[in-house]
């Protein structure tokens, strides 16, 4: 009972250094996430799953997380502070999950370290307060993890694993290639035919559904996400220096939170001893996933590794079940261990501390600065005129009145399947379309460069290529905004004739 008491009051201590640092970052914000708030007020207001009311276009990642949110609109609830809100709280359900997940193997001192590596892991406590769907995805493969990981011969209730397994197909993109895991590990742990077909079967029906429901109200099996972000080829010179963007995304994580190397040194100490346990097995298969996808999608644009941070409580609970395999069979004295989770903790601390936290303030006050601009912005164009964005979060959130027209295609089709992208650059870029649409603004940006001169060029191509289109010469520059040292927004006008 002491232990059992000493165990969840360490873990009681390092959920409360889990918030603290969740709170220090809480008014961090990302343009991307308005486009679900937008989303979400024209499908509570009636308009259905629209960005522009009319235009069935799913312009987003996730569409759990979409619904969720809209629920949370239906009800009057501010989306941006419970969306964070709800993070935070399901972040601390997940490093529960880690620790029941580890004690199930155990593995209570472990389990502690591997809440830690997570807790107090940047990535993971910035993301958890994004407001994206991310700390919900963890959520669904943890609990899949968990339960499948408890099955044996005699389980009977493949219901909720089976729906859970599906929520996570449409959760985030790369879901599906996590739920066929799941299945297929579903047999390992039951050796059960009949228990491993019902579950197979009613994901099968759910997928089909919502695959057919997709089809008849957006016109495709895929997101316009995917056609946007990624949709590519398998092989080809693109391709390759995307997969080569991906492999250096996920040296650089590695390079930056050297704590989880730990993986690897465990591998290289127990060699072919390291995957006899099924469950290390498991973990290492959804890593290996992740690592997949983002060599397949070329990295991310976005700070503090977005793609990874799904892969971080798998990476600490894989770690910590070779970790404590590995000190049983080799016969580590007590101090030895005890030195060498301090060395863990002290790398994940040092690491912290040296994260790149002037990236995160800038941000922070660069898109707050922005909020401020859209609402200025909103008294100079009318409800119902046309205008033509790169940046589809705030300013289209807050001119919910307005029509907007997504210059790189997040939330415009035939951009998404027809741009052009400029080498391996994430945003796509189409502008005899944009200017054949005759918006009536245009919200463009800029970015000083060396000489301090503001230029199209160093904020995206997609406004380089829309100020050297011969239509440009038909806009007049209204107003801009300095939104961050560096960075301004400017407001064109179509010229009266």
């Amino acid at each position: 009972m002491m232990k059992f008491q000493k165990a969840y009051l360490a873990l009681a201590i390092i959920v409360t250094l889990y918030v603290i640092g969740a709170y220090w970052f809480f008014n961090w914000v990302i343009d991307d996430l308005y486009i679900y708030f937008r989303y979400a007020r024209n499908f509570s207001g009636g308009d259905g799953i629209a960005f522009n009311p009319g235009e069935h276009v799913e312009g987003f990642s996730s569409f759990t997380w979409f619904l969720i949110l809209s629920f949370y609109n239906m009800i009057g609830l501010p989306l941006e502070s419970v969306s964070k809100i709800s993070g935070i709280i399901i972040s601390i359900i997940n490093l529960f999950l880690i620790f029941t997940i580890c004690k199930t193997n155990d593995a209570d001192n472990t389990g502690l370290l591997a809440c830690f590596l997570s807790a107090m892991n940047l990535p993971f406590i910035l993301w958890s307060v994004s407001g994206f769907e991310i700390p919900f995805y963890i959520f669904l493969l943890l609990f899949c993890f968990y339960r499948i990981s408890l099955l044996d011969s005699t389980s009977k209730n493949f219901i909720l694993l089976s729906i859970s397994i599906f929520l996570i197909a449409i959760t985030r993109p790369e879901g599906v290639l996590f739920s066929l895991t799941y299945l297929f590990f579903i047999y390992r742990f039951t050796a059960s035919k009949s228990f491993t077909f019902k579950t197979v079967a009613l994901f099968i029906v759910l997928v089909v559904s919502f695959l057919l429901f997709r089809l008849f109200y957006f016109g495709d099996v895929l997101q316009n996400t995917y056609y946007a972000k990624i949709g590519h080829g398998i092989i080809g010179y693109y391709e390759l220096r995307s997969y080569k963007n991906g492999f250096f995304y996920i040296a650089d994580f590695f390079a930056h939170n050297p704590q989880f190397l730990i993986l690897f040194l465990m591998f290289i100490l127990m060699r072919k001893s390291f995957f006899t346990d099924v469950k290390v097995k498991f973990a290492a298969m959804i890593i290996l996933i992740q690592f997949v996808f983002v060599i397949f999608s070329g990295g991310d644009w976005m700070v503090q590794y977005r793609f990874l941070v799904p892969a971080i409580p798998f990476i600490s609970t894989c770690s910590m079940f070779a970790l404590k395999k590995y000190a049983d069979t080799s016969g580590l004295k007590p101090l030895t261990k005890y030195s060498g989770a301090m060395a863990i903790i002290l790398i994940a601390a040092i690491a912290f501390s040296f994260s790149d936290f002037a990236t995160i303030r800038k941000e922070t006050v660069l898109w707050n600065n922005v909020k401020a601009a859209s609402l200025e912005m909103k008294k100079l164009i009318p409800p119902g005129e046309l205008a033509a964005i790169g940046s589809c979060g705030i300013i289209p959130y807050n001119l919910y009145e307005v029509r907007f027209l997504d210059m790189v295609g997040l939330t415009n089709k035939y951009i998404a399947r027809n741009g052009l992208r400029h080498g391996t650059w994430f945003e796509r870029s189409l502008p005899d379309y944009v200017y054949s649409q005759h918006p009536k603004w245009l919200v463009m940006w800029k970015r000083k460069n060396a000489s301090g001169v503001y230029t199209f060029s160093k904020a995206s191509p997609c406004y380089l290529d829309m100020a050297l289109n011969e239509n440009f010469n038909k806009y007049l520059l209204q107003t801009y905004y300095d939104v961050y040292d560096g960075d301004r927004i400017e407001l064109y006008k179509l010229k009266e004739n």
